[in-house]
């Protein structure tokens, strides 16, 4: 069996993807360095990996999310790292707020917010648009959604960079980082739960105190845990589906004009950026059992990767996997937000602000220049997306 190094520093993007490739051609799964896990490469085996939690179990994420060098970790105790049955009675807790009456309630404000993000940023002309618009968007709608202080945003750019650093930190500088961000979230998001219960207010936060299912309430550490996963999460996927989607119009001019002549284009050019560029590039699984997937006998204990950016790329499912086609056959079927029970909560709403956040930007410029031709990724392999994205941007 084949063993990779997925976190090989000298692997380029184009490297990453060739390397996906030749994962996909081999017989039955792959071997991965660092975690020495098991890789499924292939869109056929992800999928299984991902939707049957009898077989291969989500407390991977638990193993994962604590490494020696951090201790004690909330994310690792979220319902992210649970199967069923502990974890259907914490998703149905949770799940209201991401249901179609919370999003139709929050699109007039995320409509808002990317409109004045984007008319700030042509305004500029040159722009690092990560700073001025991916992020800030998503950052200000999770932001406002838990009742937050607009003061402490300026931090969370920096937790959520650190934390997504979790699976691939490999220096004492970044373990440092790591393990302070964590106190520091820890500290303030316990406050916030506090003061919520002194005072409830018209936010997600004060909601999930009081919601309750067949008579169950969410614990001060369930929510700890969730608010742990969900401010990371809420800001880092809509910051790198639209990153990406930036980069892509720059590579694609010609899909500007078909958002620009129609607007419906643009819910299908983010699908087919989530497939070609998924924000979330892997997701861990356990084997809880000896199990054989496609030829490949698993030891049960053993840590199992669904490789979602090889499975959106898959010759099986997708033609032509390589190019760029908004509107493609089968273009909804990718595994970026998940598979299965845990299908992520947020793909609604990520997909909304990416909708109306392209809009708003769309509508102003006749035309975008990278201003660097060598992209800057986020660190690390889990996340994927552009650090920084200065951008000219030619107003309409």
């Amino acid at each position: 069996m084949q063993t990779y190094d997925l976190f090989a520093p000298a692997l380029t993007l184009a490297d990453r993807y060739a390397l996906f490739a030749q994962m996909r051609s081999e017989p039955g799964l792959c071997r991965v360095e660092p975690f020495g896990a098991y890789a499924a490469a292939r869109y056929e085996d992800a999928a299984a990996i991902l939707k049957d939690p009898r077989r291969f179990s989500s407390e991977a994420l638990a193993v994962t999310a604590e490494p020696a060098w951090l201790g004690p970790n909330p994310v690792a105790h979220s319902m992210l790292s649970m199967d069923p049955p502990r974890h259907t009675p914490l998703r149905a807790l949770v799940t209201r707020a991401f249901g179609p009456t919370g999003m139709a309630r929050l699109e007039a404000q995320v409509r808002q917010v990317s409109e004045e993000l984007a008319e700030a940023a042509v305004r500029q002309g040159e722009v690092e648009l990560v700073d001025a618009f991916t992020f800030v968007l998503p950052r200000n709608i999770i932001g406002a959604m838990l009742g937050l202080d607009p003061s402490t945003f300026s931090e969370f750019k920096r937790w959520s960079t650190n934390m997504g650093m979790l699976t691939s930190a490999t220096t004492e500088a970044q373990y440092e980082a790591v393990r302070s961000v964590v106190r520091e979230m820890r500290d303030y998001l316990t406050e916030v739960i506090q003061a919520r219960r002194r005072r409830p207010g018209e936010d997600m936060v004060s909601d999930l105190l009081q919601a309750e299912v067949e008579g169950q309430k969410l614990t001060d550490e369930q929510l700890l845990s969730f608010l742990f996963l969900l401010l990371p999460a809420g800001m880092e996927t809509t910051t790198q589906v639209l990153g990406n989607a930036v980069l892509t119009l720059a590579q694609h001019p010609e899909q500007l004009e078909l958002m620009k002549a129609d607007k419906a284009h643009i819910p299908r050019f983010i699908e087919e950026v989530l497939r070609c560029e998924p924000p979330t590039q892997l997701s861990f699984r356990m084997a809880m059992q000896d199990v054989e997937l496609s030829g490949t006998k698993v030891p049960a204990g053993s840590l199992v990767l669904g490789l979602v950016a090889s499975a959106n790329r898959d010759e099986r499912v997708f033609e032509q996997p390589e190019c760029f086609l908004p509107g493609r056959d089968k273009g909804t079927q990718h595994l970026s937000f998940g598979y299965g029970v845990h299908f992520c909560l947020g793909a609604q709403l990520a997909r909304m602000e990416a909708r109306l956040g392209l809009e708003a930007l769309v509508s102003r410029i006749r035309g975008l220049r990278l201003c660097s031709p060598e992209v800057q990724w986020l660190p690390g392999f889990s996340i994927h997306g552009p650090a920084v994205l200065p951008v000219e941007l030619l107003p309409a």
